[in-house]
């Protein structure tokens, strides 16, 4: 018979797991300098289209490639099989319907032997974290802990990081995650997740729009000053400019209810400067650096390929009065009533 856990933490691993699911061969050998991207009709290169970032490089380095930059192909095939392992591993016990690998479009279009996403500092690592600041475990930090996981149920070493989620009661809807209360934005700068990895992006002559499933970016690339400090979003406040072949955009007045990088501190100092390469007919290099002085004791640089893709981008749709909430907090007021 299988195991049976509490409802409240299956719920919370099923909620993890929809975060992380909420052909091209590209070159991670970097930019290639000579080339020139085709133009638009106001003389820009032209990033338009729509383009896939989804990676089977981790956002760290694994401890076992501390001095390796690169994986060998059967490194990263390994490695990728154990990720694709730890996601099979939460069907042991999440009560998702159907938790396979069919409804996740975790398909590489990307040929990356890289051993991390950042790209600095150079050990592939996050930075220290200034004292004092907290960082919550992601969603690569729990796959990792399921990779290995051969003896079925909940590990022991995940049983302190669903209580970081599971504390306390949902007797308000200020209670619930994010993504409970269907709240999303952008990541600035773009990560990778284990699925919706697609960005459109749209081109004017003073603007730039990236769109993904559950976020719309609009780029003015134009040199006016951005607005006062007071007035701040969860996507932050964007400019752009062209150097050379690249798309440069700077992101500030960020407030803070989103994490500044991989759930650490939150995003309301930092500063994101992300660019943008066509690097041929089918690629794209892509790099965002953090600057948060808040959060971490370095910078951090964040870089992959990104690769052209015959596809469309539809809308992701969620509301915050969904009946899953509704359901939680009747239920909680019923107790009360009952308790009374």
């Amino acid at each position: 018979m299988a195991r049976q856990y509490p409802a409240r933490t299956r719920r919370i691993l099923s909620v993890l797991f929809l975060l992380a699911v909420t052909a091209v061969t590209v070159s991670a050998a970097g930019p290639d300098t000579k080339y020139k991207a085709p133009r638009t009709e106001n003389g820009q290169p032209d990033l338009q289209g729509v383009w896939s970032f989804s990676s089977g490089v981790p956002l760290q380095r694994p401890a076992a490639f501390a001095d390796k930059k690169t994986f060998t192909k059967e490194e990263f095939d390994k490695q990728r099989a154990a990720m694709l392992n730890g996601i099979r591993g939460i069907a042991s016990f999440a009560p998702v319907e159907a938790v396979t690998l069919d409804w996740i479009d975790n398909t590489l279009h990307v040929d990356d032997l890289r051993t991390s996403l950042i790209a600095y500092p150079e050990n592939g690592r996050l930075p220290a974290l200034v004292e004092g600041v907290q960082r919550m475990p992601t969603v690569q930090d729990i796959l990792a802990i399921l990779a290995d996981n051969k003896g079925g149920g909940i590990p022991p070493g995940l049983l302190p990081v669903l209580a970081m989620f599971g504390a306390g009661r949902r007797d308000s809807y200020e209670n619930f995650t994010m993504s409970e209360r269907c709240l999303s934005a952008a990541s600035v700068p773009l990560e990778p997740g284990l699925g919706d990895n697609y960005v459109q992006i749209i081109q004017a002559k003073d603007y730039v729009v990236l769109v993904g499933d559950e976020f719309r970016r609009i780029v003015p690339l134009d040199a006016k000053p951005l607005s006062g400090e007071k007035l701040r979003s969860w996507e932050g406040t964007s400019r752009g400019h062209w150097e050379g072949e690249s798309l440069v955009v700077e992101t500030r007045n960020f407030n803070s209810r989103m994490p500044s990088v991989a759930g650490a501190g939150n995003s309301r100092d930092k500063v994101v400067t992300e660019r943008i390469t066509r690097t041929s007919k089918n690629a794209i290099e892509y790099s965002g650096t953090v600057l948060d002085p808040k959060t971490f004791q370095d910078k951090v640089e964040i870089a992959f390929p990104m690769a052209h893709v015959d596809a469309h981008i539809y809308e992701s749709a969620c509301h915050e009065g969904n009946y899953s909430m509704r359901n939680t907090l009747s239920a909680v007021r019923k107790d009360e009533e009952a308790k009374r």
